[in-house]
């Protein structure tokens, strides 16, 4: 007898995930977290992608069983199932295969229910680039203060976060003035890579033609320019001196902080000894 336990969990407008525990004769085989496909609107969606991806896994662990049963936790989505039971029969002949509704708090399904809330580890796609020293480089500074280059970091936002999330402004100045500082974004507080996510989608703003159009109007310049590390973005930094952009790899442009003071204000009162 095969048997797997399928839960999800939705979160809207963020990654949503699978988590599934298979069984072969009571015993345990496997068990994983994965991504929801697409974009689910409602748990709904998610429970009947967890119960698609419970198909797959049994297409890679079914032995010829004699009895196959997929559990989840919601009536809705196992009723949809159990309609088409007789379809996934024939795909694995010989086999019976249910669908059956279980409670959440039953052993493997609760098992099932954490591997869904748990992602255990965050994985970004997106490469890290050196950090440099402002402190320890003076061509640096003098290229931001003599070469009008383009400084971007994130600042907090204390009156629209809340308890849930932290709102971050996005910053773009040089040694006279600010250029753009209109662009906000929230980050749901804790979870994993969450200041990382909050990079992707500002370098896939700075990708957008039309957000480009609106900076340029601004006199903001990408190429050549700096992000500044600072303590409120600290979580984008990596591993051996590296870190996450914000901006897109295909910009020229640096990482830049400092090993004690990492504010703006350090930055550009130390650039401006060389102007």
């Amino acid at each position: 007898m095969l048997e797997v336990y399928c839960d999800s969990s939705y979160n809207e407008g963020e990654d949503s995930y699978i988590g599934c525990v298979v069984l072969r004769e009571g015993g345990q085989i496997h068990q994983s977290t994965t991504k929801v496909p697409g974009h689910p609107r409602n748990n709904l969606d998610c429970e009947l992608a967890a119960l698609n991806f419970a198909i797959s896994l049994v297409r890679i662990f079914s032995e010829a069983d004699s009895e196959i049963v997929v559990y989840n936790d919601s009536t809705e989505a196992v009723k949809a199932f159990q309609g088409k039971a007789q379809d996934v029969e024939k795909e694995f002949s010989g086999s019976r295969v249910s669908f059956e509704y279980i409670p959440r708090e039953k052993m493997n399904q609760a098992a099932a229910d954490s591997l869904s809330k748990k992602f255990p580890v965050f994985f970004s796609s997106t490469s890290t680039s050196d950090v440099e020293s402002f402190s320890r480089r003076e061509d640096v500074l003098s290229d931001i203060a003599r070469n009008g280059r383009n400084v971007f970091y994130l600042e907090k936002v204390p009156e629209m976060s809340t308890n849930k999330k932290t709102c971050y402004r996005l910053i773009v100045r040089t040694m006279e003035k600010i250029l753009s500082d209109d662009l906000i974004y929230p980050v749901k507080k804790g979870g994993p890579g969450t200041q990382v996510k909050a990079a992707e989608e500002i370098r896939k703003d700075l990708s957008n033609p039309e957000v480009l159009s609106s900076l340029k109007s601004k006199g903001v310049r990408l190429e050549n320019s700096y992000f500044l590390l600072t303590d409120e973005t600290w979580g984008l930094r990596g591993t051996d001196s590296q870190a996450y952009s914000i901006l897109p790899s295909s910009i020229p442009h640096k990482i830049i902080c400092d090993e004690v003071d990492r504010s703006p204000q350090n930055l550009f009162r130390r650039a401006e000894r060389f102007r």
